[in-house]
Order: structure tokens, then sequence, then C-alpha cells
């Protein structure tokens, strides 16, 4: 927040197949997506990894939230405005009208 970069986003881990860290997540019995669908990070059946401290869904929704109040701050919306105009901060607020929908969180 204190950057207030013109574009953000956030990622959540994803053990790709192939990858040391599926390696590390199938030795460690972590969950693991049923299909393809499940490494989309913005797709419906999205399945981030968890951590020692965070389950998925926990993560899921603190990378939800914290786009969402990034991209709604006053303080993001002012330079954005200022450096590209009325349009694009319309357009920005009409991206967040819509809400990622989540099977995770129970959407």
């Amino acid at each position: 927040e204190e950057l207030n970069c013109e574009y953000v986003n956030f990622y959540t881990a994803m053990a790709f197949p192939g990858s040391k860290l599926y390696e590390e997540a199938t030795a460690n019995n972590l969950k693991l997506p049923d299909s393809w669908l499940g490494y989309s990070q913005f797709g419906y059946e999205t399945q981030p990894l968890p951590n020692r401290y965070l389950s998925p869904e926990e993560i899921l929704r603190f990378r939800d939230n914290a786009f969402e109040e990034y991209c709604n701050s006053s303080r993001y919306q002012g330079m954005i405005l200022e450096k590209f105009g009325e349009a694009t901060l319309g357009h920005i607020k009409d991206m967040l009208k819509y809400k990622i929908k989540r099977k995770l969180l129970g959407d």
C-alpha cells in the first residue's frame, strides 16, 4: 500500500505438477487440486497451498480481500484519477463491482 503502484496483484502458492514445491507438497500429504482448474489463480475451483499458519481458505480470503482493499483505497484511486483520468478510474470501479466466486469459500 505504501508504494501505491499503478497495478497490484496478489498470488497464492501453487504446487504445479513437476515442480519442487509439488514434490514437497505430496511428501507432506498436502491437499492439491483435483484438476488443472484448481491451479487457476482466479478460477472458481482454485486450491492454494496451505502454510504452517493458515489454511487454503484463509490464504484465499486474504488474497481476495487484499486486492479489493488496495484497489478501493482513496489514495490508490486518487493516483489513478490523476495519472490516467476518469475513464480509467471508472473501469477500476466497474471491475470492483464483481467478486471472484470461490468454491473453497462457499460461493
